[in-house]
């Protein structure tokens, strides 16, 4: 059985599987989270930078070069970078001139969904946040939702070996390829298609991970240990109680002004109902942090995920940019919460 018939699906008795109509890349669920960051950044910057300098039009009197062009052109010179060069050095250059283009490009959303193209335009940032949660979300089901077929093992070890013959393997790179041919071993893969990826990273040249290299590895191995452990999970309980709580308070106080302010009924109800319901999570959850279970855990995570997910939309309605602290805090509790539940998770199955 060769290579090529490993990748396609077929046995060596001629019998075919299902091919696979497309291979993920086990690289890509990064890349992806790394293009949205830059873009979120991007957005943040442009503002930033516009309110500085009193939002000059470049163009003249007569013409206004707005910066989704510039964002537009970004978002091409990435595709151009993807198609004309291979390896990941390239896909990196791609992810930065994409993640910039994206921000500027999402930046004036508020000129294209209202008729006197108003950049100001006040659900603009909430516009924005669902996007890219959106992105964020429909990235995770992708990558998540499945674990790799052999195929995709087979092929994504092949690229790491391809790429590594030209520039050389860093330890971390090698070591990925490495556990995919094992999995795939383990799943059925052809031996010899398995051997001859083997052999192809044995003939990489090893390369020094390089400072920013060792520091990220360092990362993989030290985050996941804070952000799982116990101190962690009280902060993220205790600052999540608390935002939730304040934010209910205030609501409450501030319900008949934000009735008749602008924000309107539909985000003051939402911003209510959000926070409320994230209320009653964190403190169920709290209440019973200590009795070992996993279910409090859970319910401390929900109430993460309703005030990213459902509140802080309203509140980027009402307040703009201000939500921002109320995210940070909630993707900060989510991290820790989701960390912690998949320790205890993996130490139960372990226990099994």
């Amino acid at each position: 059985m060769t290579l090529a018939s490993a990748l396609t699906g077929r046995t060596e008795t001629g019998r075919a599987r299902r091919r696979p109509m497309l291979l993920r890349d086990a690289q890509a669920s990064a890349l992806v989270e790394a293009f949205v960051i830059i873009g979120v950044l991007t957005i943040l910057i442009t503002r930033a930078y516009l309110h500085l300098t009193g939002y000059p039009q470049v163009g003249g009197s007569t013409l206004h070069v707005a910066h989704v062009l510039w964002g537009g052109l970004l978002m091409v010179a990435a595709l151009v970078v993807t198609f004309s060069f291979l390896g990941l050095r390239p896909r990196l250059l791609a992810v930065v001139l994409g993640g910039i283009g994206f921000g500027l490009f999402l930046d004036e959303v508020g000129k294209f969904v209202t008729k006197t193209n108003d950049y100001f335009y006040r659900p603009a940032v909430a516009i924005m946040y669902v996007v890219v949660v959106v992105l964020l979300l429909l990235n995770r089901w992708l990558h998540d939702s499945r674990p790799p077929s052999v195929a995709e093992d087979i092929s994504n070890a092949a690229a790491i070996a391809v790429d590594g013959l030209i520039r050389g393997l860093p330890p971390e790179r090698r070591a990925l390829a490495e556990a995919q041919l094992h999995r795939a071993q383990a799943a059925g893969a052809d031996l010899t298609a398995v051997a001859d990826i083997g052999d192809l990273l044995a003939r990489c040249d090893p390369r020094e991970p390089g400072r920013f290299g060792g520091l990220r590895a360092w990362g993989s191995r030290r985050v996941p240990a804070v952000l799982s452990g116990r101190t962690a999970v009280g902060v993220a309980a205790f600052v999540l109680v608390l935002f939730s709580t304040s934010g209910l308070i205030n609501a409450i106080v501030t319900l008949s002004s934000d009735l008749e302010g602008s924000a309107g009924v539909v985000t003051t109800v939402g911003q209510l109902a959000g926070t409320a319901v994230a209320c009653v999570l964190s403190w169920v959850g709290v209440a019973r942090l200590r009795n070992g279970k996993l279910w409090p855990l859970q319910f401390l995570r929900a109430a993460a995920l309703v005030t990213v997910l459902l509140t802080q939309v309203f509140d980027f309605v009402a307040q703009e940019f201000g939500a921002l602290l109320n995210v940070v805090v909630g993707l900060f509790a989510l991290a820790v919460l989701s960390a912690r539940i998949a320790v205890l998770e993996r130490m139960a199955a372990e226990a099994a």
